[in-house]
């Protein structure tokens, strides 16, 4: 694993109001492109939800080469937080198993509200 440019990138969740690139993500976490990509491979295979918020094709396959929405960017910096913890790919993937249900749409939209109810 790489060094983070900014270490205090995922230190709290990230709640954006527009859709993101995974370079312009990588800048606001302070990690890499391609630790984006990894990141988002990952959530993509594991995490229903995640799938299922990227636009789709005329042809019906999903667009993976489109920016991610608030809610996915949201889901990879949680995902980078854990990877703090974790260190290790596989012991990632087990903690999104075993924990699915924090990386829900759901709890986005909890967090969320919570968030802004607090700021105003």
């Amino acid at each position: 694993m790489r060094t983070r440019k900014n270490k205090q990138g995922c230190n709290s969740d990230l709640f954006i109001s527009y859709p993101v690139t995974k370079t312009e993500l990588g800048e606001l976490l302070g990690v890499h492109r391609n630790t984006i990509v990894n990141w988002c491979d990952l959530a993509f295979w594991r995490i229903n939800s995640f799938r299922q918020a990227y636009p789709k094709k005329s042809d019906g396959t999903t667009d993976r080469e489109a920016p991610l929405s608030p809610y996915q960017a949201w889901v990879i910096c949680k995902l980078g937080r854990a990877m703090l913890h974790t260190r290790n790919k596989e012991r990632l993937k087990e903690a999104i198993k075993a924990k699915g249900t924090e990386f829900s749409r759901y709890t986005y939209e909890n967090q969320r509200k919570q968030a802004f109810k607090l700021g105003a």
